[in-house]
């Protein structure tokens, strides 16, 4: 099939770098990164206190937020440990579920870890606001993209991201501009970078606006689709 295709297309530049099968076929691999709906995630009317009240449920502590599927390779046992070593007073809100979730709320015990279920849309947007830290703890290029980390980003929440092999994720939100990164399974690390992000204002205001800048150049669908019409029209030519 790789050899018949004339486009080969893949969602980050890492991936395809990682992939032995595809390494042949050079000339015939394209970027596409996947993409977010920005419409999902556009503030509107009421919003804003939606996004206060929540704040206030949470007595205005700095939220660290997860939203993900309670499976291995998305390295939610490492937030949970993670969260031991965070120094700053903050909550850590994680929302999903999964096979893991029932053995992750049993070993943890912290009263500053809110295990939320799942969100529809509407609270997913508003807990992106709110959120001062977006925790992605994912762990292998099974995560070989990370939207929900380009729509955190989208939102101007800046993140914290393991050092992933062969994953698109850290082209996503990339190191010391619009997150930080650091080395896989590290969970010390993990929680100081958190810990960097709560206390250095000015460092994460400034990531917060690069990333937003970032997914908006580079993640939307409008985005997308005219890269793929590009594509498509250039492959027509030949």
């Amino acid at each position: 099939l790789l050899k018949r295709a004339d486009l080969i297309v893949v969602t980050s530049p890492r991936y395809y770098d990682a992939s032995l099968p595809l390494q042949p076929y050079k000339e015939k691999v394209k970027i596409l990164p996947n993409a977010i709906d920005e419409d999902n995630f556009i503030l509107r009317d009421g919003d804003i206190e939606k996004i206060d009240a929540l704040k206030e449920k949470y007595n205005y502590k700095p939220i660290v937020f997860f939203v993900g599927r309670h499976i291995q390779y998305k390295g939610l046992p490492h937030l949970i440990e993670a969260e031991k070593y965070v120094k700053s007073d903050c909550v850590f809100v994680i929302a999903g579920k999964g096979p893991l979730t029932e053995e992750l709320t049993a070993k943890c015990h912290s009263s500053r870890v809110h295990f939320i279920g799942k969100l529809s849309d509407e609270d997913l947007k508003i807990h992106h606001y709110a959120a001062s830290v977006f925790a992605f703890p994912s762990i292998t290029k099974n995560e070989a993209f990370g939207v929900a980390l380009a729509e955190a980003m989208y939102c101007g929440t800046p993140a914290v991201t393991f050092t992933i092999s062969g994953s698109g994720v850290n082209w996503v939100s990339l190191n010391g501009e619009t997150g930080l990164e650091v080395s896989n399974g590290d969970d010390k690390a993990f929680a100081k970078a958190i810990d960097t992000l709560l206390t250095n204002k000015d460092l994460s205001r400034r990531f917060a606006e690069n990333g937003r800048k970032r997914v908006k150049e580079n993640f939307t669908i409008p985005v997308m689709v005219k890269q793929m019409e590009k594509y498509y029209t250039e492959l027509m030519k030949d």
